[in-house]
């Protein structure tokens, strides 16, 4: 698996998971990312995607209400961070990685006519929002894809119980990304 650009990138995804989503990623021709904030795992499901493979990747690349978002974007100019991840993505064909710069609920309705055969959530962290992005991008699952998020469990409370209560029998499939089992 390809990991080189992706490691370079700031974020807060470890090796064990990047590598679990390339893995992933290189079976899999249409996936769903929901956050992409710089990139980090845009870019290794992208290095990993097979020829004619395509990742939507979701975020408003404003932020959200987490202080590590807040910290990093409170001195820096009006579309830094979406300008921050195009420059990440460098070298792949728009092709590949098909940015939208939108809400997840927006996108969800622009894509309500496709199937993806990954779809993984990894935007804002507490209960409503996560528990909303499941039930919008779930019935965008083609049948027998892989539905999987960051951050289950430790400190992200919210993420553990809109997980458990949406995705029932979700297990951990690398360190704390979940995954809905087949």
């Amino acid at each position: 698996m390809n990991l080189e650009k992706a490691l370079t990138i700031q974020g807060w995804m470890e090796e064990a998971e990047l590598l679990w989503l390339a893995e992933q990623a290189s079976t899999r021709k249409r996936i769903a990312e929901i956050g992409s904030w710089k990139g980090r795992s845009t870019r290794a499901m992208a290095d990993n995607l097979p020829e004619g493979g395509v990742i939507v990747a979701v975020d408003t690349w404003s932020g959200s209400d987490e202080e590590q978002h807040h910290s990093e974007l409170t001195s820096q100019p009006d579309g830094w961070l979406f300008d921050e991840f195009k420059r990440n993505m460098e070298g792949l064909s728009l092709f590949k990685v098909q940015p939208f710069q939108m809400t997840s609920l927006e996108a969800a309705r622009i894509c309500k006519d496709t199937k993806f055969d990954m779809i993984f959530i990894d935007a804002a962290h507490d209960y409503e929002n996560v528990k909303t992005d499941i039930l919008a991008w779930k019935p965008l699952l083609a049948g027998g894809g892989l539905l999987c998020g960051h951050d289950y469990g430790g400190t992200w409370t919210g993420v553990t119980q809109a997980v458990d209560e949406n995705v029932p029998g979700a297990r951990i499939a690398a360190v704390t990304i979940w995954e809905m089992p087949l």
